[in-house]
C-alpha cells in the first residue's frame, strides 16, 4: 500500500504549500504592481468625512430607517 502519500507530515506539507504559493504569489503580484506605479495608494478621505459629522446624521435614523 502507499503510506507514504498519506503520513502526516506529507499532508501537512502539501497543504501549507497549497495555502502558502498562492498567498505568495499574490503579494508578489501586487508589490510589483505598486513598484511599476499601476497601482496608487488610495487619497486620503475628504475632511468633512473623517470624523462621521458630515451633516447627513440624524438621530432617529432618518429615511435610511424609515423615520423621515
Amino acid at each position: 500500500m502507499q503510506e507514504s502519500a498519506e503520513s502526516p507530515i506529507i499532508v501537512a506539507l502539501l497543504f501549507a504549500v497549497r495555502c502558502i504559493v498562492p498567498l505568495l504569489l499574490m503579494l508578489g503580484v501586487s508589490y510589483l504592481l505598486r513598484r511599476l506605479g499601476l497601482i496608487a495608494e488610495p487619497p486620503p478621505p475628504p475632511p468633512d468625512q473623517n470624523n462621521g459629522n458630515n451633516g447627513n446624521h440624524k438621530p432617529g435614523g432618518g429615511i435610511a430607517h424609515g423615520k423621515a
